[in-house]
């Protein structure tokens, strides 16, 4: 016998050794089972109990004695659809409270705050946050462009995603590289130097800060107070810039 596979199906190691021990005894009392299963007495009638429910087992009395029998084997499967049927049940229970929580958890504000670091982590970082935005705009301020050209083409690729997912772009730079943004569509530029030493994008209610100095890093923000603090900061400096 399979003892591994009825494990899975749902019996316990007791369960199985009592079963096991019908089907090759017959009809028996609990002295019988005890003696054929090697299992502890205190535990033989909760066991019983256990499989009589199951459908497994079932007795009669005869002189006041109990005497116990092994259902056929198939009652096996047909416990198994049971459960299975169970199961179904609750799977569908569980979608309709995913549901409810997905509800719940839309009107509860979100907050966390990630530090990614080097490279990767800015490439993780930014396209994350982009994947997260579900709005029309993205703001960015303090936008330099870096000696490492791997982050230039990495901003490019971002930006070219962005424009795919038709979302406009405005962005206040620290300096101005006109081949740079000639590429780029549905954006809208200006320039105000030395605004700020990190570059900032706000997102929705994500807020990416992010440092290119010795050790590069992005600092990733998700929180709509914090977010629209800085949407009214960029705002401020936006009627400043040139155009």
């Amino acid at each position: 016998m399979n003892e591994k596979l009825l494990e899975e199906v749902g019996l316990t190691k007791g369960e199985i050794k009592v079963y096991s021990a019908l089907l090759e005894i017959g009809e028996a009392t609990t002295g019988a089972i005890l003696k054929n299963a090697e299992i502890s007495g205190g535990k033989v009638y909760q066991i019983l109990d256990k499989l009589i429910t199951k459908g497994l087992v079932s007795y009669i009395i005869k002189n006041n004695v109990k005497y116990f029998n092994a259902a056929p084997a198939e009652r096996i499967l047909d416990y198994y659809n049971k459960k299975e049927d169970e199961f179904a049940e609750k799977k569908e229970e569980l979608k309709k409270e995913i549901n409810n929580i997905k509800i719940l958890s839309e009107h509860t504000q979100k907050n966390e705050v990630s530090l990614f670091i080097g490279f990767k982590g800015v490439e993780s970082s930014i396209f994350r946050a982009l994947e997260n935005f579900h709005g029309e705009e993205i703001l960015a301020m303090g936008v330099r462009f870096s000696k490492d050209k791997k982050f230039n083409i990495l901003w490019e690729k971002w930006h070219h995603l962005r424009e795919k997912r038709k979302i406009r772009c405005r962005i206040i730079l620290s300096e101005i590289d006109k081949e740079i943004f000639r590429k780029f569509r549905n954006t809208q530029t200006r320039k105000l130097e030395g605004i700020t030493p990190s570059a900032i994008t706000v997102l929705g209610d994500i807020v990416l800060i992010q440092n290119y100095g010795h050790e590069v890093s992005c600092i990733y923000i998700q929180n709509e107070d914090t977010a629209e603090s800085f949407r009214t900061f960029f705002e401020t400096l936006w009627k400043l810039a040139k155009k």
